[in-house]
């Protein structure tokens, strides 16, 4: 019932508020902590003599991508990075949470590219792209109208959608997520491809596991995965819950990062990117 929705809107509200006047308290001040270490500031303190050419190469593309994509934003953002197939949620330079990711396919890459995320969109519509229309859809439409009408495909004009429903591929939310990519930020009807390892599966945009636990925590409390599923369950209809303020996306492709335990994390080049040095082979001459 919408009555759910309008009671976590004002919880929110209210967390919101009581957190600010907590802040104006007289409790004394916070001792300022170090600042931690950027993603290129760690990986250029890396040592990497002894280390294998394809390693050297990882971590020379990692350390290149980051210096081209400039300061890390302030306050909370997110990190996707395709080739680890993960979202984090970021505080600085600090990573707060993790969630495995599907990108997309070796033809249909996930690009790199800075974008802004503004709210959770539960039960969404999915406009189908022009792709995939002439893919799957369309003929499906076309030749086998009762499984699509099944499924929740309409064509309005020229273009398709998906309501909302048990078959809806962006699931019980996406992110209002606008770029000039198209690209997206939802969760899936197919959890269980997220048991893979391997996860470049989608036609570019971004799949989440535990969709509605991921958007609870850029909501922030008392929003729970359970009181948002609540809400998509009691009523069909979509609904757009803002985020208290706008949080920056950086989509990007890092094959090394040091991990939060201070050791080197490699990730496979699933798109093929990183150009690796020439192979030494030694003097072709005898000794």
């Amino acid at each position: 019932m919408v009555h759910n929705l309008t009671v976590l809107r004002r919880l929110r509200r209210f967390a919101g508020r009581y957190a600010a006047l907590l802040a104006l308290l007289p409790c004394g001040q916070a001792l300022a902590q170090p600042a931690s270490p950027s993603p290129a500031e760690q990986l250029a303190a890396l040592n990497t003599a002894a280390l294998p050419p394809a390693t050297r190469a990882a971590i020379a593309a990692s350390l290149a991508a980051w210096q081209q994509q400039g300061p890390l934003p302030g306050g909370r953002w997110l990190l996707v990075n395709i080739p680890a197939f993960e979202i984090s949620l970021m505080n600085g330079p600090q990573r707060l949470a993790t969630w495995r990711t599907i990108v997309g396919k070796a033809k249909t890459p996930t690009p790199r590219f800075t974008g802004e995320a503004t709210a959770v969109i539960l039960n969404p519509w999915w406009d189908v792209p022009a792709s995939i229309v002439a893919e799957s859809v369309g003929p499906m439409l076309a030749r086998r109208p009762r499984e699509a009408a099944r499924k929740g495909y309409v064509r309005q004009g020229d273009h398709y959608r998906q309501a909302p429903g048990p078959d809806n591929q962006l699931g019980l939310m996406k992110l209002e997520f606008r770029n000039i990519y198209s690209i997206g930020i939802h969760d899936t009807p197919s959890r269980p491809l997220f048991a893979r390892d391997r996860r470049a599966l989608s036609h570019g945009c971004i799949r989440v596991d535990d969709a509605l636990g991921f958007a609870a925590t850029l909501l922030g409390a008392p929003t729970s995965s359970d009181s948002l599923a609540t809400v998509a369950a009691t009523n069909r209809e979509t609904q757009r819950l803002a985020l208290a303020e706008p949080i920056t996306v950086i989509v990007g492709y890092f094959t090394a990062e040091v991990g939060q335990d201070g050791h080197l994390r490699l990730f496979d080049d699933v798109y093929r990117r990183i150009r690796l040095p020439p192979a030494d082979h030694g003097s072709a001459c005898a000794p």
